[in-house]
């Protein structure tokens, strides 16, 4: 298995446990709250077909398909939503399929599952 499907397995187990009968994943990614080793949290971002999953350890939160990420730049990307996350730019190729699928729901598209 190499590097790409490692991380969609990995996001794919993160989810697993809190999507709904039949919800299927469009796409994902890894970010970061906290600024030091011993303060960050790494949470898994989420798109499905329903809704926007934010997974961090015992925490899940599940947000409307309304929201958009942004264009990311810089060496890692800021999303403010709840609190500040940071995503490393390895993830920028999810966070614009995430957004391009949130986008095609929002124009009456048919979105893509993975």
């Amino acid at each position: 298995m190499g590097y790409q499907e490692r991380r969609v397995a990995l996001i794919a187990k993160r989810a697993a446990a809190h999507l709904e009968p039949g919800e299927r994943i469009q796409t994902g990614f890894i970010a970061q709250t906290g600024s030091l080793l011993f303060t960050a949290k790494i949470w898994t971002f989420v798109v499905t077909d329903r809704a926007v999953l934010i997974v961090g350890g015992n925490q899940v939160q599940r947000l409307p398909r309304d929201v958009s990420f942004g264009e990311p730049n810089g060496m890692y990307h800021r999303i403010e939503l709840d609190r500040r996350y940071k995503v490393h730019r390895q993830y920028y190729p999810e966070i614009t399929a995430a957004n391009e699928a949130l986008r095609a729901m929002r124009s009456g598209e048919q979105p893509e599952g993975h």
